[in-house]
């Protein structure tokens, strides 16, 4: 059982998809290079490859050392060389090179390294679910979503599904969508919750489940929410505020309410998305500073009085929350049970 494909009863498929995926990228460098067909390229790595060298390519390329690596898998630094001369030589390309602070990937190398990445993650929500039946559950559900559906719509509605299931067990992976989405299109995410990709990944589908748009909030006390009228768009900009980071969808909302308030924002020296939810609060308390948030993430958080709305028109809209899925597996049933549990469904 120490070739790659012998994973384990199930998932066999889905190991050699992915073993097709990156031979299929690897002979656009390989094919001028070697007069090998991809079909024989598959079958020695099929035959000869082993997951202890996926294990130790992903390794390498993270830790850019050969030494570290080997450490941290559990080998010897000569067995690691020598697994590493045994794949180089299966491929017939270099995978890395060394220089004075270690070794760093070719091309070839990460398209290696992300490949044996993305195996190695299937595998482990593999065992990780085959632990789960072994133990008693009825089913193992794996969730990717991002801070504003795992805030928001999971928050919500997840623990009611739960309750409806009480078999189950479930997992849920947080990060952005462009984290997640690898993940969910190798198989090892059930369901990725996130606003819709540029290119849904071939075999699954987006289904929008929440419209979304901004909203101020502000810690209990502040002076914006003194029942005495609705703040105006100059007082709700003069404020201090927590900048939400310039990657998120919601960073051009923020940008545009300063552009029409026409005042450089006061800031605080904290990014909106990188502390906890609990640090946010805390800050916005002993400041009296204000952030914009998506309102499916604020929801949860001022139905439970943790911060409240500042009274003011929405700064702007975000495409919705939803869900992307295959067409049968875990992922599915929750997807059904979140589409007719819709408050306007």
């Amino acid at each position: 059982m120490n070739g790659i494909a012998a994973l384990c009863p199930g998932h066999i498929l889905i190991s050699n998809t992915l073993m097709g995926r990156y031979i299929h990228i690897l002979n656009i460098n390989l094919a001028r290079a070697m007069d090998v067909a991809p079909a024989t390229l598959l079958s020695r790595l099929l035959a000869k490859g082993r997951l202890r060298h996926l294990q130790l390519l992903a390794s390498i390329a993270d830790l850019g050392s050969i030494q570290q690596a080997a450490s941290h898998i559990g080998l010897s630094q000569p067995a690691a060389t020598h697994a590493l001369a045994d794949i180089e030589d299966l491929l017939g390309v270099k995978l890395f090179e060394r220089h004075a602070r270690g070794m760093r990937t070719t091309r070839s190398g990460q398209l290696m390294a992300e490949c044996a990445r993305s195996m190695l993650t299937t595998l482990r929500a593999s065992t990780d679910s085959v632990a789960a039946l072994r133990q008693g559950a009825t089913g193992y559900l794996r969730l990717g979503a991002i801070p504003a559906a795992s805030g928001g719509l999971l928050a919500e509605r997840l623990p009611a599904y739960l309750k409806a299931r009480p078999g189950l067990q479930v997992e849920v992976v947080e990060g952005s969508r462009e984290q997640l989405l690898p993940q969910a299109a190798g198989g090892s995410l059930d369901m990725l919750l996130c606003r819709r990709p540029e290119a849904v990944p071939a075999g699954l589908e987006f289904v929008p489940l929440q419209d979304d748009a901004a909203v101020i909030v502000a810690a209990a006390g502040h002076p914006l929410l003194a029942p005495d009228g609705a703040p105006t768009l100059a007082q709700v900009a003069s404020q201090l505020w927590i900048e939400p980071r310039p990657e998120l969808a919601i960073h051009a909302v923020f940008k545009a309410f300063f552009e029409r308030a026409g005042v450089v924002p006061r800031l605080c020296r904290l990014s909106s998305a990188a502390p906890p939810m609990p640090l946010l609060i805390a800050v916005m308390q002993a400041q009296e500073a204000l952030a914009m948030v998506p309102q499916t993430l604020g929801n949860w958080y001022m139905q439970h009085g943790h911060f409240q709305r500042v009274p003011i028109e929405s700064p702007g809209s975000f495409q919705p929350i939803g869900a992307i899925a295959r067409d049968q597996g875990p992922g599915r049933d929750f997807l059904d049970w979140l589409a007719a549990s819709r408050p306007d469904g």
